[in-house]
């Protein structure tokens, strides 16, 4: 390989040339609509890799087992709630009113008191799916290619 080619290719990681991390709009129900009945789009950010690792370092804690050595304990449930709840933008799961109104204590009982079970499945398959999702359709186009030759 060419060390031009080499160094040319590695420009494009550097960061003022990655492209930036975009929000996605999704519509999680069909029960939130504008003053003409269309559905209002939520609007989710793809969390980081730094931000993701911040948020599993902040839900593992050190605990003594019973032999006296230190073990590592995973909250999995906090850190899937916590990446969710960090995932949303709009609507804005802290504002005081709209959890008020839901009688809700915290941005992801909010979400359940919300949403129906449906509905909340759906948003934590696409949040957790941010990457896979493109993995999945570059993979499906691979295959489409495969079968083709």
């Amino acid at each position: 390989m060419d060390e031009n080619n080499n160094e040319m290719d590695l420009q494009a990681f550097l960061q003022g040339n990655a492209k930036p991390i975009e929000n996605i709009k999704m519509v999680v129900s069909t029960r939130f609509t504008d003053k003409d009945g269309n559905p209002i789009p939520w609007i989710l950010k793809q969390l980081t890799g730094k931000e993701s690792n911040n948020l599993r370092k902040k839900h593992t804690k050190k605990i003594k087992n019973k032999l006296g050595r230190i073990e590592e304990q995973f909250g999995s449930e906090a850190y899937q709630e916590e990446f969710i709840t960090s995932s949303v933008i709009f609507p804005d799961l802290t504002d005081t009113k709209l959890q008020n109104s839901y009688g809700a204590l915290g941005a992801y009982d909010l979400l359940q008191k919300m949403l129906s079970a449906d509905e909340l499945a759906n948003l934590q398959i696409k949040v957790s799916g941010f990457a896979e999702e493109e993995i999945i359709e570059n993979s499906m186009d691979n295959l489409v290619e495969e079968a083709k030759n």
